[in-house]
């Protein structure tokens, strides 16, 4: 059983993080600024404005036993009289009362309800109600918890120091004084759920972790803007050298078969890297070695890990945030150069990816950052493509029509095989001609190949076709582009940025597709991208088939980051995995589309449990 001891002890935590966070100090303090101090009224209302929706969403799922307690608190939230007026009514009187216009109030009241659409949606898994609702419970009672021992602070500082009138603070000197009560019947709320559903400790933990972990309050109140948003720290963050690193080797089956001209696919075959210090902080990276990409395969990268770049990692101090990532990429040109020119190995990026991203979530979890405030986003949702393997066309039309369902826009199909005619127009006859449809040769054909068969497919509008050609035949690929018609995308002729000079010499494409695994990670696609956009040469931000949601958020970060992004692929998730590894679903939802990742490091939590049970393989080297 999951004591009441137990559980507030974790409400006790996530307060004192928050009460200790320099964002909270500078606020009650007086140092923050009128504006900040505004910014932050705008926050509590976006956060707490429909939170009788939350309470009864809450309400709905608790067993009999406790649910009356939670009833007073709905009641309480929705007002009972004139003299106890909603919750609501009272945040409203705290936006007039600071002057906020009519429109100004309106504007809140719709960010609020786009709030609660997304309450908790990329914290948990959606496996079953079960651990949702413990969720959303967990992260509504914290707020109870929280506001009974801080509320009082906040609303005197307010006033002394922002000059806010004491009338417009009704709704703090409420939550000082009610939610006294509400915190302690919390944990016998929650105690009664997790005995009702027979929750086990390790569950409850994770669900604890990742929803009330990176600073919950901070997350809502003080909401990550930018790389440029100043954080104040009463010490600074000393380097730090990484003590160990842990490679697992995964196997993680898939849903179907995934197929292409080059390869088929059950499983996934990614490696993931875990980077550890002397105070056990980590990090976790991935990438997926492809041999007829970059020439790597999982041993020849295990090697490269454990032989060369480990000693690299072993061999330095790191300090957090941006200064890891300037010195990664100016580290990339020799960590990934190959020495045998003549070698399988064109460069050595998923090796590099994998380590800089575990680097990167390591290094901006110590320093409270995540990677969305390095790569400033230009968008707040990346909208991404459906992606059809080249399977029989009476297949490939059913997952076509069910991703139509879902509202996906946006469907590349696998090419290069004898019935692509046959596929193409099967999936075309499902979805209609309002679905922009593209196509992926993987290099099956020669030049004049390529021209005839786009010919034969020019009846279902193919907005582009990638890799038409062998890797290494830039020629063919410009004649490609010159004589069929169709634009042409460069994927595996696209590794290393002189490959990208190259392509761009030549007039080879007219989109790169470029991947975090196989384009050096994040310092190696920015530059990448960098090239494309001086040179007008549209991107598609791709995956890797098979990828975990460890690589999905990161990919999701760059390409929202990117302003020149016209496709996206990847974020399949659970669609693809029997299972992912990450405790946040990070598969994207109806119309493909999928919310901005900003919470710490990577944005994603690690279940080591599920990396520990689909490795096939190992290793942990130490400093």
């Amino acid at each position: 059983m999951i004591s009441a001891e137990r559980i507030s002890k974790v409400f006790d935590n996530a307060t004192k993080e928050f009460r200790d966070s320099a964002e909270y100090c500078e606020l009650v303090l007086g140092r923050a600024g009128p504006a900040v101090a505004r910014e932050f009224i705008c926050n509590i209302f976006r956060t707490h404005y429909l939170s009788s929706h939350i309470v009864a969403l809450c309400f709905a799922s608790l067993p009999s036993s406790a649910a009356d307690l939670l009833k007073e608190n709905l009641l309480e939230e929705m007002g009972r009289s004139e003299e106890e007026k909603p919750h609501s009514a009272l945040l409203l009187e705290m936006a007039r009362g600071m002057e906020f216009s009519e429109d100004e109030i309106a504007g809140l009241v719709i960010h609020a309800r786009e709030k609660l659409a997304i309450f908790c949606a990329t914290r948990v898994p959606v496996t079953t109600l079960r651990e949702l609702c413990l969720a959303v419970l967990l992260e509504t009672m914290s707020f109870e918890f929280m506001l009974s021992r801080c509320s009082s602070e906040i609303a005197g500082a307010l006033t002394s120091h922002y000059a806010i009138p004491k009338p417009a603070l009704r709704w703090f000197e409420l939550h000082s004084e009610v939610d006294i009560r509400h915190a302690e019947e919390a944990l016998t709320v929650i105690r009664d759920y997790l005995d009702f559903h027979q929750i086990s400790d390790a569950l409850f933990n994770q669900i604890a972790t990742a929803t009330l972990g990176d600073n919950l309050f901070v997350r809502h109140y003080f909401p990550l803007r930018s790389k440029h948003r100043c954080r104040i720290k009463a010490v600074p963050a000393k380097a730090k050298r990484i003590a160990s690193l842990t490679i697992y080797q995964l196997r993680i089956p898939f849903h179907q078969t995934f197929k292409h001209a080059l390869q088929s696919r059950e499983e996934s075959d990614a490696v993931i890297i875990k980077v550890t210090d002397d105070d056990g902080r980590v990090g976790f990276g991935e990438s997926l070695p492809r041999s007829y990409v970059t020439g790597e395969i999982t041993e020849s990268m295990v090697a490269r890990l454990r032989d060369d770049l480990a000693p690299k990692l072993f061999a330095e101090a790191f300090a957090p945030g941006w200064e890891t990532f300037e010195y990664l990429s100016s580290v990339l040109p020799d960590w990934t150069r190959s020495d045998d020119k003549n070698g399988p190995v064109i460069a050595w990026n998923a090796a590099f990816c994998a380590v800089e991203l575990a680097l990167l979530d390591w290094s901006l979890r110590r320093d409270y950052g995540s990677l969305s405030e390095l790569l400033t986003p230009v968008r707040y949702e990346v909208v991404y493509s459906g992606v059809i393997s080249a399977d029989a066309p009476k297949d490939a039309a059913a997952l076509a029509k069910r991703m139509a369902r879902l509202g996906v826009r946006q469907i590349k199909v696998k090419v290069g095989t004898a019935d692509d005619v046959a596929r193409l127009e099967a999936v075309r006859k499902v979805v209609g001609d309002d679905i922009e449809l593209r196509a992926d040769a993987n290099g099956a054909w020669s030049a004049d190949e390529a021209v005839a068969q786009l010919r034969q497919l020019a009846a279902f509008k193919l907005q582009t076709i990638e890799q038409p050609v062998r890797a290494a035949d830039l020629v063919g690929m410009k004649r490609v582009r010159e004589q069929s018609g169709v634009p042409v995308m460069a994927d595996e002729s696209l590794v290393t940025i002189d490959q990208a000079r190259r392509l761009i010499e030549l007039g080879a494409c007219d989109f790169f597709n470029i991947r975090l695994s196989k384009n050096g990670g994040v310092s190696g696609s920015l530059a990448i991208a960098k090239l494309a956009h001086e040179a007008g040469v549209k991107i598609q931000v791709g995956a890797q088939v098979g990828e975990t949601g460890i690589l999905s958020a990161a990919g999701r970060i760059f390409a929202a980051h990117l302003p020149e992004l016209t496709f996206a692929e990847g974020s399949f998730g659970n669609w693809l995995l029997a299972e992912d590894v990450t405790f946040e679903n990070v598969a994207f939802g109806f119309g493909g589309r999928a919310p901005l990742l900003k919470t710490r490091g990577l944005s994603v939590t690690v279940k080591e449990e599920t990396l520990e049970r689909f490795a096939t393989e190992k290793i942990e080297l130490r400093l």
